[in-house]
């Protein structure tokens, strides 16, 4: 059964609850891991996440209604072990489908958010998601790795000046499907950002 629209406006509103009650602390960054496939799950996902960067784990919940745009929301314990939020906004486009000539599917990807505490980190990432999907009859593998450029602005640091930066970071995800309603997700992040992240969405 799909989840519906007043199911997600509680979800939605429950994740902005929580960021209201975040103290100031330190901001972890909202695209590790990004784990957006050239076929990512559809309806929403709880995840437990070690952040880029962090000393601890969180909690993040996602929500994708149609193919291209997905929406994120979290908490984190970040650098100094204070709790951050952090949020964002995926968009992606199916650029090649496998075929016999080239058996991998290739999406773009980019999107726009934001890690907070007692400063901001926006953070906004282009690159490209490759992956392919295997299917039997007892579960769906889904694996993927996105390479991407990200600029990061830092705002509001006390003690340091407001400055922009270019990383580069490389997920790497797998997804198993045992019915066609669940799926079992996993995450990692490695090059400027390091991060982890695992959980479950449902359609």
């Amino acid at each position: 059964m799909r989840t519906t629209m007043p199911t997600t406006g509680l979800i939605l509103t429950a994740v902005l609850a929580l960021f209201i009650a975040v103290p100031a602390a330190a901001q972890v960054a909202w695209d590790a891991p990004l784990m957006v496939a050239p076929s990512t799950p559809l309806g929403w996902g709880v995840y437990l996440v070690d952040p880029s960067p962090g000393n601890g784990i969180g909690v993040m919940g996602t929500w994708r209604q149609g193919g291209m745009m997905g929406f994120r929301g979290g908490l984190a314990e970040g650098p100094g072990d204070n709790l951050a939020g952090f949020g964002g906004v995926d968009l992606s486009g199916r650029l090649v489908d496998a075929s016999d000539d080239f058996p991998l599917d290739v999406a773009w990807v980019t999107g726009a958010g934001l890690g907070f505490g007692n400063a901001v980190l926006l953070s906004f990432p282009v690159g490209v998601t490759v992956g392919r999907v295997l299917t039997s009859d007892d579960v769906r593998v889904n694996s993927y790795f996105a390479p991407r450029i990200v600029l990061d602005a830092s705002l509001g640091d006390e003690g340091a000046d407001d400055e922009l930066d270019l990383v580069f970071a490389v997920d790497l995800g797998l997804d198993l499907a045992f019915t066609p309603s669940w799926s079992i997700r996993f995450g990692a992040t490695v090059g400027d950002r390091e991060a982890l992240a695992i959980g479950f969405s449902r359609q």
